[in-house]
């Protein structure tokens, strides 16, 4: 039985019966900070902000939450975990053993670099990736024909239950150029890319599904408006909830304008009909919209965000509920190629290299929203403090409880281009963080790739040439839950990429770094290489 005593600041277990003497305590005691850090992550509203591990009434390891007045901890005795107060009332309540709740937490490691697939005289261009929850995963990229010119877009899928790639896959059957694939997943496994591909001086938007147990289906249309009289801009954007309801979104060249499009695909029915989400500001005016990229939740609902060429951007609202998008759009701004997230509640996040006025330098701007209040127009600076202008696009990644991680390149306190990060926790951004600390070589300009998990562990990834351009090698660096430290790695044991690693991170933990590397060997040919983290 447990006898408990109301003090005048809380409620105390004093007595035990259960008793384990196997327990290491060194081992319950990590293991209890461990949890204790994940459980402040994933449940804010229970645990807010970060309170120290109490000792001092045996046999408990326990944390107290002011802010909720709940009692957090672990029995040493009966390794079993508690909650005590607040919405969970005035008994105790068992959540369950220490090493059931330990096993729930991601863990994970890189594997290893590995070659996946090698081309001995194609080449390899616009690598993207995506990953699922139970860990399969999609590469996409554009082959080049030396003898046609021509590109095409070609995939390749990795099965999590056989640990094995597939055969690459090619999905477009143009006789002209494809442009700009990108890809998605659901929690199954199941994957949509999406293209551009050229017809003439036209640019339509084609998506091809793969679908677990039967592979790659024939490529589709996804819009039929191509009145095209001059190139447009070949860029589109897709995303995937975990049921499998996907929005492409794309700009579309329409006459002399350019609108941003968008086209809903629904399990069981397929793609709807392509609809325009992009209107002038006032009639007649001309539209040149492009860059759009597009965030969906678990719900369903979804928020895309363009670029136009008053330097400024514009954020639609999807609902599913009413499957209709926001009768009008927000203007936010400036900046230049914004990135977007948004979490199950519906908060979302946008970022983007931009600058105040016309003579500042450039810097790291984001925008946060909220269901009930709306956007916040004024932004908020993530690389404060810094006196140099950021180098590279911004990139952004937001998990389901709506943490978040921004990140970039920009030149250090020593003069050298370094891979930074500001995470989002609470509500409220945090400061410009150093994630690497190699001083003989430096990060490319291309961008710090970013991704975060459900227990709040932010993943990055990017590219770092030696000063001297000696050499080129691809690293990571990983910042788990509850902690404020990054820890740096490299992520291929032999230098010489030829390209920005690519990355995706599942809700469970699961990751996977992708990128071309060149045949030190031959000396013809690439690689594509994958690393993955499980």
């Amino acid at each position: 039985m447990i006898k408990v005593i109301k003090t005048a600041r809380a409620w105390i277990y004093v007595s035990f019966l259960i008793c384990n003497s196997n327990v290491v305590l060194a081992d319950i005691t990590s293991d209890t900070e461990k949890l204790l850090n994940w459980a402040e992550s994933k449940y804010p509203e229970f645990f807010p902000g970060h309170s120290a591990t109490q000792t001092n009434i045996e046999p408990w390891l326990y944390r107290f939450y002011p802010g909720t007045g709940v009692y957090a901890g672990v029995n040493k005795s009966d390794n079993g975990t508690y909650t005590l107060g607040g919405p969970f009332g005035n008994n105790p309540v068992f959540i369950d053993s220490l090493s059931n709740l330990i096993s729930k937490i991601p863990t994970g490691n890189w594997q290893g670099a590995k070659p996946v697939y090698r081309q001995a005289s194609q080449f390899f261009d616009k690598l993207e990736v995506a990953i699922s929850a139970n860990g399969d995963a999609v590469a996409v990229w554009l082959e080049n024909d030396a003898g046609t010119g021509i590109n095409s877009v070609w995939a390749m899928h990795y099965s999590a239950a056989t640990d094995a790639w597939g055969t690459p896959t090619l999905l477009d059957s143009g006789a002209q150029s494809a442009y700009e694939p990108k890809v998605a997943m659901d929690g199954n496994g199941n994957a949509v890319v999406v293209w551009m591909q050229q017809l003439g001086v036209e640019f339509n938007a084609s998506a091809a599904y793969y679908r677990v147990g039967s592979g790659w289906e024939a490529a589709v249309l996804l819009e039929n408006e191509n009145s095209a009289v001059n190139a447009g801009f070949p860029q589109s954007s897709v995303a995937m909830d975990n049921a499998g309801n996907a929005i492409a979104v794309w700009s579309q060249r329409i006459g002399v304008q350019s609108f941003i499009y968008v086209n809903r695909y629904t399990p069981g029915q397929g793609w709807g009909t392509a609809k325009s989400i992009d209107l002038p500001d006032t009639p007649g005016e001309i539209d040149n919209s492009f860059n759009p990229k597009v965030a969906i939740n678990n719900s369903g609902n979804a928020v895309a965000v363009w670029s136009d060429t008053t330097s400024s951007f514009k954020v639609r609202h999807y609902q599913v509920s009413s499957d209709t998008w926001d009768s009008a759009f927000t203007d936010l701004g400036p900046g230049t190629k914004p990135e977007i997230a948004i979490s199950d509640n519906g908060n979302a996040v946008i970022v983007s290299r931009g600058r105040t006025n016309s003579a500042a330098l450039y810097q790291v701007l984001a925008w946060y929203y909220k269901p009930n209040t709306g956007w916040d127009v004024t932004g908020t600076i993530l690389d404060q403090g810094r006196v140099e202008e950021v180098r590279s696009p911004v990139r952004v990644a937001m998990n389901a409880s709506g943490n978040a991680v921004a990140s970039w390149s920009q030149l250090d306190s020593s003069g050298v281009v370094s891979a930074f990060a500001n995470y989002f926790e609470g509500g409220q951004w945090g400061g410009p963080t150093i994630v690497e600390g190699n001083n003989t070589s430096e990060v490319v300009d291309e961008g710090v790739e970013a991704g975060i998990d459900s227990s709040n562990r932010a993943f990055l990834v990017w590219r770092q040439v030696a000063r001297d351009g000696s050499s080129r090698n691809n690293w990571s660096s990983i910042k788990q839950s509850g902690s404020n430290n990054w820890n740096a790695s490299s992520l291929e044991p032999v230098p010489g990429s030829l390209t920005l690693p690519r990355l995706a991170v599942s809700s469970t933990g699961k990751a996977i770094a992708a990128w071309m590397h060149q045949d030190e060997a031959t000396g013809t040919g690439n690689y594509l290489v994958t690393n993955l983290f499980k």
